[in-house]
């Protein structure tokens, strides 16, 4: 959120705001930043207004836009102005202002052109305002107002303090204390005694002025880069100073007198689930040629549950299928030497069979 002459409001030069209130436009925002880990919910600011400028909107995403939710009121242009009461007559003060004329109405002008300049009376018998001075006659039935008792001026409003600044550094503000005293002893008295009307109005004194210490402003942490075993998360680290209700980012330098926490850390979510061989190699399906073996691996957690094959690294699993060789199968008829009875009856001439 920036203004039209480039000065930035909230998250601006790069950096990140942290939440809370930042003035701008004559107004002052609120802004909200949910915790990215565990809320699905949108950054968001919100200022009562009215604002006394252009005020831009610039969104930087990097995951698909959300899309932007926005709202904003639009002053009434209808003003409603008060009738004049049955007594008053035209050009008389109402509640001690004066009544506005219009010159583009033709019926009042033609009523300033009826108007004697030398008797100050016009053709209706109205008196007419000069200069701002109001009329001189009164009406014979209008009652004058009673003026009010004058007030005891033993008594008058003194200035005995100024409440606590609103900020112990960096610009706040504070008021003064006014109380009702007696003139001559100056003892405190109860404000009955003064007149409530010349109390003066307290007016804001600027205190506290010089700048606060600067601070490192640390994030949040981003997610964990591994959902199981050892990872890394970063946040940002930035310095920081507070000064007439903004905070300010500034050079690191001038948070050399603090440790800067660290930026990067590793992380782990859970500890990762592995491959399991819980069987032997089965007999191979053929009993010569090449076949196939089989074997179960299983993927299991670290408690020793069996998981869901998704909850491992398919990478390193190990092969629960592969091929076997039972040597070569017979093709043709193979012929082994005779045996001795057979031979001795060849021998001796003899059919054998």
């Amino acid at each position: 959120l920036r203004s039209r002459s480039g000065r930035s409001i909230i998250n601006g030069n790069w950096a990140i705001d942290r939440p809370g209130r930042y003035e701008g436009g004559g107004t002052m925002f609120t802004y909200k930043r949910p915790n990215e880990i565990s809320s699905t919910a949108g950054e968001s600011f919100l200022a009562e207004g009215p604002t006394n400028e252009i005020l831009d909107v610039y969104m930087i995403h990097q995951q698909p836009n959300p899309g932007i939710h926005y709202e904003y009121v639009i002053p009434e242009a209808n003003i409603i102005s008060p009738q004049l009461p049955p007594h008053r007559r035209p050009g008389e003060p109402f509640n001690g202002q004066l009544e506005v004329t219009d010159s583009t109405d033709p019926k009042r002008e033609d009523l300033h052109r009826e108007t004697d300049m030398h008797t100050g009376q016009s053709a209706g018998n109205f008196p007419v305002i000069q200069s701002g001075r109001f009329p001189s006659h009164q009406p014979d039935n209008q009652v004058p107002a009673v003026q009010p008792p004058r007030r005891n001026r033993e008594h008058n409003w003194k200035q005995v303090g100024t409440t606590e600044c609103t900020t112990s550094c960096g610009k706040g503000s504070r008021y003064p204390i006014l109380r009702c005293v007696n003139r001559i002893s100056h003892e405190e008295v109860p404000e009955s005694y003064c007149d409530i009307s010349t109390k003066p109005t307290p007016e804001e004194e600027a205190c506290n002025i010089f700048p606060c210490p600067a601070f490192w402003d640390i994030g949040e942490w981003s997610e964990c880069s591994k959902t199981c075993g050892l990872g890394m998360q970063h946040r940002q680290v930035l310095c920081r100073q507070v000064y007439a209700n903004r905070t300010l980012m500034v050079q690191q330098y001038r948070c050399h007198h603090l440790e800067k926490p660290e930026t990067t850390s590793t992380c782990q979510l859970k500890i990762c689930s592995e491959w399991q061989i819980q069987t032997e190699w089965t007999s191979c399906s053929v009993p010569c040629g090449v076949g196939q073996r089989t074997r179960d691996v299983k993927c299991v957690s670290n408690l020793g549950d069996v998981v869901d094959d998704e909850e491992c690294n398919m990478k390193l699993r190990p092969n629960d299928i592969e091929n076997c060789d039972m040597g070569p199968c017979a093709k043709s008829w193979f012929l082994t030497e005779w045996s001795d009875r057979v031979r001795l009856l060849r021998f001796l001439g003899a059919n054998p069979f």
